[in-house]
């Protein structure tokens, strides 16, 4: 009688090099995008003078152009990676919170293009000099983070939860995204997971475990 013995669990770095390089690349890519969009944002207040906005508004047509061409390619960029990191997810098992992990890398997409869009029309309601329009689109660019506070709460819950039950990735990273996605729709304590979002996606990319198709 021959007994067989179940055939360890992949580290790591198992996994085709090819899929663990490409989520890699795009999440250092996304990282980058996010750093230069971080630099380039204006740190504005809801209920600032909308005269002194316009006085004081020193963007050019070609700046605000790049930043929001910028921001469409971060967020497909973030699009891509959580189909990638889905597909890693769903390779052992289907369940169903890999798609919410998905949703969210999608909200996170869209959240960046309303960000650009409202910049945009704020570039232009400045050169209009028309401050009641000032006052309406600053209030909506400065007040427009609960789209992403809804995405990474569900990308960073469901990578967290899907992983921590296929042991996909370490425990500690499981539990820490865990704990992100929580405090993603906490009011300020959100600052905290958005910034780290891009440096999570990093860590999740290189330490997720890539089965071999074959």
């Amino acid at each position: 009688m021959t007994i067989t013995s179940a055939p360890p669990r992949p580290t790591a770095t198992d996994g085709p090099p090819a899929a663990r390089r490409t989520m890699v690349t795009l999440a250092v890519i996304y990282l980058g995008f996010f750093a230069v969009l971080m630099a380039t944002g204006a740190d504005r207040k809801p209920d600032a003078d909308p005269a002194k906005l316009i006085a004081g508004y020193d963007t050019s047509h070609l700046a605000i152009e790049i930043i929001t061409y910028a921001a469409v390619v971060a967020g497909a960029v973030v699009v891509f990676l959580g189909a990638a990191l889905r597909s890693a997810l769903v390779a052992r098992t289907r369940r169903w919170t890999a798609d919410v992990a998905m949703l969210g890398f999608v909200v996170m997409g869209v959240t960046l293009v309303t960000w650009a869009i409202s910049s945009l029309a704020l570039y232009y309601a400045v050169d209009s000099k028309d401050t009641v329009v000032v006052r309406a689109l600053n209030i909506l660019d400065t007040e427009n983070f609960p789209f992403a506070m809804l995405g990474m709460a569900c990308a960073l819950l469901a990578v967290g939860v899907t992983a921590l039950r296929e042991q996909a990735l370490p425990t500690w990273l499981c539990w820490a995204s865990i704990v992100l996605g929580v405090l993603s729709p906490l009011g300020p304590l959100a600052f905290a997971p958005f910034v780290l979002f891009a440096i999570w996606g990093v860590v999740v990319a290189a330490t997720i475990r890539v089965p071999d198709p074959s």
